[in-house]
């Protein structure tokens, strides 16, 4: 295993707990009360979203020879 490999993966460990955190916050776990519903919901989905993005993106990327 090279330190491409080990860069990947740990990109993808941080892509799956941004969108951990992204379900987090749409269930209202890791969120102020006083945020309105919607802009938590947002938040969420956006978080979500740029964590699919990036492992996506880790898992498709091919390496560079």
């Amino acid at each position: 295993m090279n330190a491409m490999d080990v860069l990947k993966y740990t990109i993808m460990v941080i892509s799956v707990a941004a969108m951990l955190l992204g379900v987090l916050i749409i269930a209202g776990v890791l969120v102020p009360r006083n945020l309105p519903d919607q802009y938590r919901v947002i938040m969420g989905i956006v978080v979500f979203l740029y964590g699919l993005y990036r492992f996506v993106i880790a898992y498709t990327r091919s390496p560079r020879r």
